[in-house]
């Protein structure tokens, strides 16, 4: 029995093969930033820590790593993902030509887009379901917290409300979304995070990519970190807030990510994971070890 649903084993069954991921950097900023929502952006955000890739033109960014992954990697089909800030932001025509740009391949058979649920509305969601009946469509709309103390905490720019009715829109419209939270968020208590799953699992997510608090350097919350330390999850308790997760997750919620890193020279803090493949083994070994599996207390 698999231990939970990893977006390897989906791609595989969708496609019957080893499908990659192509991050790309279209030039896209965010309405949190610009002056559109707010400005500054959210407190723990520093795009560089996790964006590892250089920006250009599109179609040059993508036609070279399918040539590269194609010799190295031995794979034949490729999503575009459009990772950097909020790629629906903007006219929809401005949209529409960052998105076509990267559709250079007959070889792309998806694209999940980063986005939030302040940059969507009637005539972007309309143009997604035209792309979706020849790529499959996922939008990677951050969610972080459903506690809304948090969220203002983080300057995050929306709240709760904002970000379930336009989930409730994209799934009437039949769009995938897959959610991004933060566990470890200053404030939050382990029943605030587990009600953020919850209210996911509720609400049966296509997907969910889980991330653990870290401290980058260039953001608000390092400097009020550096000024004023507070408390970080350590790795045992962030795999145990993940366990709990999984198992109230469907069978079928796809796990696009179980931790996230950033660079030696960007991290402050914490000092973990050290190595990814080292730590997902380690929380392999935690739900073998406990009898737990994602589902196990899923309520329908």
């Amino acid at each position: 029995m698999n231990l939970y649903y990893s977006l390897n084993s989906y791609l595989r069954k969708k496609y019957g093969e080893k499908v990659w991921k192509i991050p790309v950097d279209a030039g896209f900023t965010c309405p949190n930033i610009d002056g559109t929502k707010g400005v500054g952006g959210c407190t723990y955000c520093n795009n560089s820590s996790f964006v590892h890739v250089e920006p250009g033109d599109i179609k040059n960014q993508v036609l070279s790593r399918i040539d590269i992954l194609k010799k190295r990697k031995k794979v034949n089909k490729f999503i575009v993902y459009f990772q950097s800030f909020t790629n629906t932001h903007g006219s929809l025509e401005f949209v529409k030509e960052k998105l076509e740009s990267s559709l250079v391949s007959n070889d792309i058979v998806g694209i999940h887009i980063g986005t939030r649920p302040d940059a969507l509305d009637d005539n972007k969601i309309n143009y997604l379901l035209e792309l979706n009946k020849k790529y499959e469509v996922i939008l990677e709309m951050g969610l972080q917290s459903a506690k809304n103390e948090t969220l203002k905490l983080i300057n995050r720019g929306h709240d709760f409300e904002e970000y379930d009715f336009m989930l409730q829109k994209l799934h009437d419209a039949g769009l995938n979304v897959c959610s991004h939270i933060i566990f470890g968020l200053p404030g939050e208590q382990m029943k605030d995070m587990i009600d953020t799953v919850k209210y996911l699992a509720k609400n049966k997510i296509h997907s969910v990519k889980f991330h653990h608090l870290h401290i980058v350097k260039d953001t608000k919350m390092a400097d009020d970190y550096l000024q004023k330390p507070f408390k970080l999850l350590s790795e045992n308790e962030y795999i145990e807030i993940l366990s709990k997760a999984i198992c109230m997750l469907s069978p079928e919620t796809v796990i696009s990510r179980l931790v996230g890193d950033a660079p030696d020279d960007l991290q402050i803090a914490p000092d973990w994971p050290k190595n990814k493949n080292i730590f997902l083994q380690k929380f392999q070994n935690y739900l073998i070890d406990n009898g737990l599996y994602q589902g196990k207390n899923y309520l329908k």
